[in-house]
């Protein structure tokens, strides 16, 4: 059995249904004190929650650190081709001789200590753990998985607790209302812990608030800290210029990215106060340079194909303005979405865009079926066709007799699957 299988054989929420209660920190905590706590051996913690912009948020953090001349340990999930992607230092994956070691001795672990059970996601998150403290990096850069207070990710002790903009995903395992998904999120913020709030509605920030107040923390709110004028947005480029940092220049697409930027330079803003080795001027260039798979990420040019992972209704509207003020046309979407996502919205959101639909699925078995989504996209009156498969549906989308721009999205599973696909069309 590969490393890569063993962790697989693992209850695995991601891809199974799961009832909240099953969450509990407790039992990881247990596991993690077999293994030597990694995670309190781990230095300058920045832990990272919310709805829409978490995952470009650390690659932002991680990008300017390292530019900083600093070594980072960065860890993100789901991942798109390779499980090894979650856990990278440096911007390099983990080795795949030290990733099948470290779940050799994960393994080894359970199967010494009787009734001692993890999950797929505390499992991967263990490996992260011990890894970035075998590597000694500088700072360690997690994205919280699903939610926060429950979350694998929440046994350390962060540094900095930064909170994206909070939105509804998961609402039939974190809460119906943004009151209880910002509880959810919030519980991320521990004693003493530097707070990072991204642009936030009232409801979200009263929460978030009412935990900074229970311990004291000090916090910063980033549309108040960082001011953006000046926007030119193309499809190579975004620019844009801040009172205090500076001209900001960014090779990945859309608004929303201005947004998770901002929350960046403001992680930094307070780290430059406590690490003399982090200076904005060494920061930006990193900033720049960041390129995030699966994030309006431009795969072919003729057509303009785009792959996104937008999964909920926030990350469709950021989707959308991307596509309305610069391709400027409506596009053939190809979507597939997973179980417990709220798709009627996300359709409400992109039909206006969208000049048809190839309805698909992935290969993971929380897939929502074409049957379903073809019920869900029916209101809105729009011409589709079904494809059992992400690959199908590309080869029926590229048989169009007109050449029209394509967007792939839905969940991160459709996007890993569309980029398996093109890779080995490349490589063919």
């Amino acid at each position: 059995m590969t490393a890569e299988q063993f962790l697989l054989s693992l209850i695995n929420y991601e891809r199974q249904v799961s009832p909240y209660y099953d969450f509990k920190l407790t039992r990881f905590r247990r596991f993690l004190s077999l293994i030597g706590n990694p995670q309190h051996q781990l230095a300058n913690v920045i832990l990272i929650a919310g709805t829409k912009g978490k995952g470009s948020t650390a690659h932002f953090i991680e990008a300017g650190l390292r530019a900083a001349g600093l070594k980072t340990g960065l860890f993100t999930s789901p991942h798109l081709l390779s499980i090894r992607e979650r856990i990278k230092v440096n911007n390099q994956k983990i080795p795949a001789k030290a990733f099948a070691q470290l779940a050799n001795m994960i393994k080894q672990t359970i199967e010494k200590s009787k009734n001692q059970k993890i999950t797929f996601f505390e499992a991967i998150t263990a490996i992260a753990f011990l890894y970035f403290v075998e590597q000694k990096v500088d700072y360690a850069i997690l994205e919280v998985g699903l939610g926060g207070r429950l979350d694998a990710t929440n046994v350390v002790k962060p540094k900095i607790a930064v909170i994206t903009r909070i939105g509804y995903d998961h609402t039939d395992i974190l809460g119906k209302t943004l009151t209880k998904i910002s509880w959810e999120k919030a519980g991320i913020i521990h004693p003493k812990s530097y707070v990072v709030i991204a642009q936030q509605r009232p409801s979200a920030l009263k929460v978030i608030k009412k935990r900074i107040k229970k311990f004291g923390n000090n916090f910063c709110e980033v549309n108040k800290r960082v001011k953006v004028k000046n926007l030119k947005i193309s499809l190579s480029a975004t620019e844009f210029d801040t009172d205090k940092f500076g001209k900001i220049k960014l090779a990945v697409l859309g608004k929303h990215q201005i947004e998770n930027c901002c929350t960046a330079l403001a992680v930094f803003d307070y780290l430059k106060t406590l690490d003399p080795r982090i200076t904005i001027e060494k920061i930006k260039p990193g900033i720049a340079s960041v390129q995030i798979p699966a994030r309006c990420q431009i795969v072919n040019y003729k057509p303009i194909t785009i792959i996104d992972g937008a999964h909920n209704p926030e990350s469709c509207q950021a989707l959308f303005d991307v596509i309305n003020e610069l391709i400027k046309t409506k596009v053939l979407i190809i979507f597939g979405a997973s179980l417990g996502k709220l798709v009627s919205q996300m359709f409400k959101i992109l039909a206006p865009i969208a000049r048809a639909f190839i309805l698909t699925q992935s290969q993971n078995p929380r897939h929502l079926p074409v049957s379903t989504l073809a019920k869900l996209l029916a209101p809105y009156k729009i011409p589709y066709r079904l494809s059992n498969s992400v690959s199908s549906a590309i080869k029926l989308a590229e048989a169009q007799p007109i050449r029209q721009p394509i967007v792939i999205t839905g969940s991160f599973y459709v996007a890993g699957e569309a980029m398996r696909h093109i890779k080995r069309l490349v490589a063919g």
